[in-house]
C-alpha cells in the first residue's frame, strides 16, 4: 500500500488500509438488502468484512489501481470494475440502497467530484446511503452539490481509531429535494 501511495498520492488516499475500527463503522451504516457499490475498494478491507455480511449479495468494487483490482477479484461475492464513470450506465436499472466510497474525492477537481456524485445519485435508490470518510473534518463535496443531486447529510462521526484519524460521512437520498 504504500508504495501505491508513493506512485500516485492523488488516487491512493492512504499511506495504509484503514483499521478496523474504520471498516465497522463504515459497515455499520450498510442497508441490508442486496446488492452495495464500493468506490475505490483499494487493498479490499472494506471489501473483505462485506463480503462476510450474509445479507450483501453482491459488491461491485470499483478500483482504479490494476495491483489493488487484482486482488481484490480473488474476495468472495465480488465484481470488480475499473472505472467508476461507468458506473451510471451499469447500474441505471437496479436500486442501490448502500455506496461505500473510500475515494479521496478531496483530491479532485470540482468538476469530477461533481460528476462523480451525479453518477452516484442516479443510481441511489430513495432512502438509499451514500457512506464516505476522508481524512478532513468537512465534507469532500460541498453543500450545493449535495442539494443539488438530493443527498442529506444524516450523521458524521470521526474515528479516532484510524491512522491519520477519519470523518465519516453517511448522506441519505431524498428524491423529494
Amino acid at each position: 500500500m504504500i508504495i501505491e501511495f508513493l506512485r500516485n498520492p492523488k488516487n491512493t488516499g492512504s499511506i495504509i488500509s484503514s483499521s478496523q475500527f474504520l471498516v465497522q463503522e463504515m459497515i455499520s451504516h450498510i442497508s441490508p438488502e442486496g446488492t452495495v457499490i464500493e468506490l475505490g475498494a483499494g487493498s479490499g478491507v472494506i471489501t473483505r468484512k462485506l463480503a462476510t455480511v450474509q445479507s450483501v449479495d453482491t459488491i461491485y468494487a470499483y478500483e482504479n489501481n490494476s495491483i489493488f483490482y487484482k486482488s481484490l477479484t480473488k474476495i468472495n461475492k465480488t465484481i470488480c470494475v475499473s472505472d467508476l464513470f461507468t458506473m451510471k450506465e451499469r447500474h441505471q436499472h437496479q436500486k442501490v440502497k448502500t455506496i461505500i466510497s473510500s475515494i479521496p474525492f478531496v483530491n479532485f477537481s470540482a468538476e469530477t467530484k461533481t460528476k462523480a456524485l451525479h453518477d452516484i445519485s442516479a443510481v441511489l435508490d430513495h432512502g438509499g446511503k451514500l457512506i464516505q470518510y476522508t481524512y478532513l473534518n468537512r465534507c469532500p463535496f460541498g453543500a450545493e452539490n449535495l442539494h443539488n443531486n438530493k443527498l442529506i447529510l444524516t450523521k458524521i462521526k470521526k474515528v479516532w481509531l484510524n491512522i491519520p484519524p477519519a470523518t465519516v460521512f453517511v448522506y441519505e437520498k431524498d428524491d423529494s429535494l
